[in-house]
């Protein structure tokens, strides 16, 4: 035992540290890189159960390492004088990397059991159904259609229009101008007067001049009161005054008609009876 010891100080810790950091490199480097590209067949998952299988046992013999060193390891220190201390703190070194190591194992093998589990199982392709045939019914023939004469009609004679005679229109009133003039004053007059007073004008009405009244010329005005007022309406009084007041209702209207003016002379006299 103490031979073992030696040989395990002589030769030192570090070489085995070296030698477990350049087995953990080489392991990231074949293992960590490697890709699984597209689906597992046969071949693969086979290939992966056997690696999966060598690990699990190497994970096994790490552990048998680990448990036989950290037996010699708990009997050394009993044994052992201080002068051995160092060593035995590195045998430590070296139980602590081999755990590494097999933890390391221990979680490659888990990812390799799950990429078995993962992989589809192959299903055979499933047999296409032979399409049925479909066979169209021919559409039923459609009866002939019939031909439809058009019997000839007898054209009716066309009736005869009469045209209706237009009505003859009653000739204009040759005193209607007069009678438009005399209702700018008094809308409801009569044209049966102002006939009766165009006929007691007569002749004086075909001239222009003779045919207005001035109001300006006294000699007319005077005319008008005693000519028209006094023998026609028979007034005895107040003639001139009448005629005055006529002119001023005509003030409006630059030329003064006879007719007119009789008319207003007449009905601001109440004698309108006069020509009924």
């Amino acid at each position: 035992m103490s031979n073992i010891l030696e040989n395990i100080t002589s030769g030192g810790i570090w070489p085995l540290l070296v030698g477990a950091i350049i087995g953990l490199i080489l392991g990231w480097i074949i293992w960590g890189r490697k890709k699984f590209v597209g689906d597992l067949t046969s071949e693969g998952e086979g290939q992966l159960r056997a690696e999966a299988d060598s690990l699990r046992a190497r994970v096994n013999e790490l552990e048998a390492e680990a448990g036989d060193l950290k037996g010699k390891l708990s009997t050394a220190s009993s044994d052992a004088t201080p002068s051995t201390a160092t060593s035995a703190a590195s045998d430590d070194d070296e139980t602590y990397a081999l755990e590494w190591r097999n933890r390391y194992l221990a979680a490659r093998v888990k990812y390799l059991e799950g990429r078995i589990s993962d992989a589809p199982n192959a299903k055979p392709a499933a047999k296409k159904k032979a399409a049925k045939k479909v066979v169209k019914k021919a559409a039923p023939k459609k009866a002939p259609a019939k031909k439809v004469v058009a019997k000839a009609t007898k054209a009716k004679p066309a009736k005869k229009v009469v045209a209706k005679k237009a009505p003859i229109k009653k000739a204009a009133s040759p005193n209607a101008k007069y009678l438009a003039e005399v209702r700018k004053y008094d809308a409801k007059a009569s044209a049966a007067v102002v006939d009766s007073i165009v006929k007691y004008c007569g002749i004086s009405l075909r001239s222009r001049d003779s045919s207005l009244v001035a109001c300006s010329d006294e000699k007319e005005l005077n005319t008008v009161a005693t000519g028209f007022c006094t023998k026609k309406l028979g007034m005895t009084k107040g003639q001139k005054e009448l005629v005055k007041d006529v002119c001023v209702q005509m003030k409006g209207q630059r030329f003064k008609n006879r007719v007119t003016f009789y008319y207003l002379c007449a009905k601001s006299a109440r004698k309108m009876k006069v020509f009924k």
